[in-house]
């Protein structure tokens, strides 16, 4: 499902910094990428992606990884390429942060995807930056993209479409006829990150990013944890109680838990031999 294609001139947008100027530092977690970026980084980062006035060939890929997502990287090589050859591989999860303070790596903050896709939908609002929703069921999708315009009633939403296909080719030709600035794609990882990489060089957009069960949450679907779980990093107990189904995953965040102190115990031993 599409609307006519709102390409144009640009509105003046914030204010951004040029992404090398950006202090922020690539480390990693059991060998996967993590960029220490904040809000304001990330956005400043993506925002000057889109308004830049040379167009790469490429579009930016940006992946918001949590403990869950580590482990399967950890385990699998193709998947641990894609995350390292993404241009922002950001800190999505309160677990990422206790293993950052383990490990001594320099991650002061998450960066929840839900949130940094809410912030860019503001941004794009304001800047007049174009947006594509891909992901989710039929029904999910829709509603996800009705209740978006009703919150943001000036916001370019030039396409969108459920994330149950067989041919790739009808969506890539749907974003490459509209052009989108920002694709955001809820497909579950790594279904989407593994998607977004393979068909990088047939992506017609500046920035396309892994937002994961986001649609969920923008349809009303899906309710957030209380605002008190959030801030005390909860969320993920949140979602298990109220999806049972689950936790059957959960068992990754105990693996994720044994990964980071066997990596502590390596690093000591490691000073020790110094």
């Amino acid at each position: 499902m599409h609307q006519s294609s709102l390409k144009g001139q640009k509105k003046p947008g914030i204010s951004l910094e040029h992404i090398e100027s950006i202090n922020t530092k690539r480390i990693k977690l059991l060998d996967i990428p993590i960029d220490a970026v904040n809000f304001p980084q990330a956005l400043s980062i993506i925002g000057n992606i889109i308004e830049k006035e040379t167009i790469e060939q490429k579009p930016a890929l940006v992946f918001t990884p949590n403990a869950e997502i580590i482990v399967k990287a950890h385990d699998d090589m193709s998947f641990r390429e894609i995350l390292q050859d993404a241009d922002l591989v950001i800190p999505d999860g309160s677990s990422l942060l206790w293993a950052a303070k383990v490990l001594k790596k320099p991650i002061k903050t998450r960066v929840t995807g839900i949130d940094l896709m809410q912030l860019l939908l503001e941004e794009a609002e304001k800047c007049g930056w174009s947006v594509y929703f891909l992901g989710a069921k039929h029904e999910v999708i829709k509603e996800a993209v009705s209740l978006t315009r009703k919150r943001h009633p000036s916001l370019k939403i030039v396409g969108y479409h459920h994330g149950y296909f067989d041919d790739d080719n009808l969506i890539l030709k749907d974003i490459k006829n509209l052009e989108p600035d920002i694709l955001f794609a809820g497909m579950g990882a790594p279904k989407q990150e593994v998607w977004l990489t393979k068909n990088r060089d047939r992506l017609n957009c500046r920035v396309a990013i892994g937002v994961g069960g986001s649609f969920d949450v923008l349809s009303g679907n899906v309710k957030r944890a209380p605002m008190w779980m959030q801030n005390r990093g909860l969320e993920w107990l949140y979602r298990y109680l109220k999806e049972p189904s689950r936790i059957k995953r959960s068992i990754l965040l105990p693996r994720f838990i044994s990964l980071v102190l066997k990596e502590k115990i390596r690093n000591l031993k490691g000073e020790k031999t110094l």
